[in-house]
């Protein structure tokens, strides 16, 4: 077996490799080919090839300066490839963000936004009127109610007594009313006699005068009708006196009457004190009263949070403020429901909070920090966002305020 193989001008190697591959050094190819072919002529050529195939492979056959001088021209090559195209890209990114950050720049502007904000709502604490003891008690902390809904009663039977009472007593100071009224019309028709008595004695005694002055009557008996008419006359005078008292009489009855009727009407509210009920749409919370307690007036029962009119309270910076209007467009971000909600700015503050403080602080001190005040916000939602009513007071919200 040889381990050359020529093809016209072309050797081939049992190694694979053929002459072509050394032309670039011709010298070192004829030592090359020249010194196979003496082993191969060898009696065990087989093992020869062999040996030789094993070294021609691990053979470091050195190039000409020229052809290391390519292949160093052609490393640096992509390598500043790789640098030219970097550089190229951060120029564009550099341009890309020159480009956007007006836009990004107008639009962190155009809005104020804080997470120092919640859900306020009306909370309505529940208390009695009037002492007695609990009967009823028809919810449970967290029902929904609504207005006018029974929720508490209280035992009656004492203020319906107190309400018989009190009609018995407008009734007789009626009564009372109309007897003076008729008191009164009999001294008017007293008075009206005793006119009548005195308009004759008088006439008597001027018609005794005139008979006295032509001295036709005697003098005692001129005298007699004199002394009568001066006495009708004081009837007449007491008689009208009676009257008056009569009337004022009918006077003072009415007042007892209005008082009677004022009492009744006290009593039978005292009466409807006796059933309390939901004064708004709500949620009842914080329930305290059982079954028969012994409740007295102005004691918290329970509280009914409102559900139809919530808002959102934000404290923000004094510095936020500057811009801020009323009316103006509000996205308020609820963390509850990881969902946002459309409003408008209701109101701004009239003071910052620490104003409203039981202690506020006092700056005229020796030791002063300068500290970012806030102040409260209120913010309205939209209306028909919360149809269920799902959104409570005290949830924290994120509101942002697009400013104009």
């Amino acid at each position: 077996m040889n381990n050359i193989i020529e093809y016209g001008d072309e050797t081939q190697f049992a190694n694979g490799q053929s002459s072509r591959d050394l032309r670039d050094n011709p010298d070192t190819a004829q030592r090359e080919i020249e010194d196979l072919r003496e082993r191969t002529d060898s009696s065990d050529g087989l093992v020869a090839l062999r040996r030789d195939s094993d070294e021609e492979l691990e053979r470091h056959i050195e190039l000409p300066e020229r052809v290391d001088g390519d292949h160093g021209n052609s490393g640096d090559s992509p390598l500043f490839s790789r640098s030219s195209k970097r550089v190229l890209l951060l120029a564009m990114l550099v341009l890309a963000l020159g480009a956007v950050a007006p836009f990004a720049w107008n639009y962190v502007q155009s809005y104020e936004s804080t997470d120092d904000a919640q859900i306020d709502g009306h909370i309505d604490p529940l208390s009695p009127r009037i002492n007695g003891t609990v009967i009823q008690v028809h919810a449970e902390d967290n029902d929904r109610v609504k207005a006018g809904e029974l929720l508490v009663e209280i035992d009656p039977r004492d203020f319906e007594v107190a309400v018989a009472q009190a009609r018995a007593r407008l009734e007789l100071a009626v009564a009372q009313v109309a007897s003076a009224k008729q008191d009164y019309a009999a001294a008017l028709a007293n008075t009206r006699e005793t006119d009548a008595d005195n308009f004759r004695a008088q006439r008597d005694a001027q018609r005794f005068s005139s008979l006295l002055d032509q001295r036709v009557v005697a003098q005692n008996e001129y005298d007699q009708y004199t002394a009568i008419a001066r006495v009708d006359a004081a009837k007449v005078d007491s008689s009208r006196e009676a009257a008056g008292s009569a009337l004022k009489t009918i006077a003072a009855r009415q007042a007892d009457a209005d008082a009677a009727k004022a009492a009744l009407d006290q009593a039978l509210l005292n009466l409807s004190y006796t059933k309390i009920y939901a004064p708004a749409n709500g949620i009842v919370g914080r329930r305290t009263v059982e079954l028969g307690s012994r409740i007295e007036p102005g004691q918290t029962l329970m509280f009914v949070t409102e559900t139809d009119e919530i808002w959102v309270t934000a404290d923000f910076k004094e510095t936020q403020l500057a811009r801020m209007h009323r009316g103006e467009k509000v996205t308020i971000h609820v963390d509850t429901f990881g969902r946002n909600y459309s409003g408008y700015v209701r109101n701004l503050p009239g003071a910052s909070g620490d104003r409203f403080s039981l202690l506020p602080a006092e700056n005229a001190t020796g030791n002063y920090v300068k500290v970012v005040q806030r102040l409260p916000v209120r913010i309205e939602f939209d209306p028909g966002q919360d149809p269920e009513h799902r959104l409570n007071p005290g949830m924290s919200v994120e509101p942002s305020v697009w400013l104009r």
